[in-house]
């Protein structure tokens, strides 16, 4: 069995971060080290929250007794998500680094969570800039959203032809495998589209849009798509998998009246989805 360690945010009430992507992997088939950044009772975006970042020193440690425990040897994959400080972002920096000392042929999948459209950026100031500096080229896989992708290449790219152009110079820079944008939207409300590019093809996604969908979607791709590429899978197969998973899980969240994610109850759409998504070579 495939084993990753997975270190972003916790909820106690919820499903964002960890709490919406070790579920998913687990299901799949991958042994999660689950490390949190933060742990807080909800995300934000309810009219309160409490809990705190992990401090730095506690972060060290819990990596420090991963690696100790061979998990930085034997495990297939690394993925980071949200920051909550900048000191957990260079205590992150060093495990990624110890990580491929151990394990080469060890993929670390980067998901840059810094801000959306609209919301602008929502991480601590200086983050955006570890991103790009420390962590980024320590990436073989990233999945940024449109405006990470954006912030991360300095670039706004108004169509699909030229955020392949602009991803494949990037990846040339970064030396990596695969750049998959999130929410790669060009202005039409009735679908939503996600840009898989490799060295030398490129793909969009494009799957219909729901309204009032939950927070964490990001982080529930991201943890499915990860685990079916250390399940084998090639790139475009895990991502078409992965999106008609979420779309399902969205839409039965969203039918339901739901604000969190209802991963647990309509679990088998992380396996068996009907497929729902289009798809074009760019």
């Amino acid at each position: 069995m495939p084993s990753i360690i997975s270190t972003q945010s916790h909820v106690c009430y919820g499903h964002v971060g960890n709490s919406a992507a070790v579920f998913p992997m687990q299901k799949l088939g991958i042994s999660v080290h689950s490390v949190p950044t933060t742990i807080l009772s909800n995300h934000p975006a309810h009219p309160s929250f409490y809990g705190q970042a992990i401090k730095s020193e506690l972060l060290q440690d819990l990596f420090l007794g991963l690696e100790e425990r061979g998990a930085f040897h034997g495990s297939a994959g690394f993925q980071s998500g949200y920051l909550a400080t900048l000191d957990n972002g260079y205590v992150i920096e060093q495990a990624v680094k110890r990580f491929k000392v151990c394990n080469p042929q060890g993929i670390y999948c980067l998901d840059p969570v810094m801000g959306d459209v609209g919301k602008g950026f929502f991480v601590q100031a200086g983050i955006p800039e570890l991103i790009t500096q420390k962590l980024l080229p320590l990436a073989d896989i990233i999945t940024p959203n449109k405006f990470e992708f954006d912030n991360l290449t300095a670039t706004s790219c108004q169509n699909h032809s030229d955020m392949v152009a602009v991803a494949r110079k990037f990846m040339d820079n970064f030396n990596l495998r695969c750049v998959v944008i999130t929410s790669a939207d060009s202005g039409h409300e009735e679908t939503t589209h996600t840009l898989v590019v490799r060295p030398d093809d490129a793909t969009l996604y494009s799957t219909p849009f729901l309204q009032n969908g939950p927070s964490g979607t990001g982080d529930l791709f991201t943890g499915m798509f990860i685990a079916r590429i250390l399940l084998g899978q090639d790139e475009m197969a895990a991502v078409n998998l992965s999106l008609n998973a979420v779309y399902s899980i969205i839409k039965h969240t969203v039918m339901s009246d739901l604000k969190e994610l209802d991963i647990i109850t309509h679990q088998k759409c992380i396996i068996d989805s009907k497929q729902v998504t289009t798809y074009k070579k760019v």
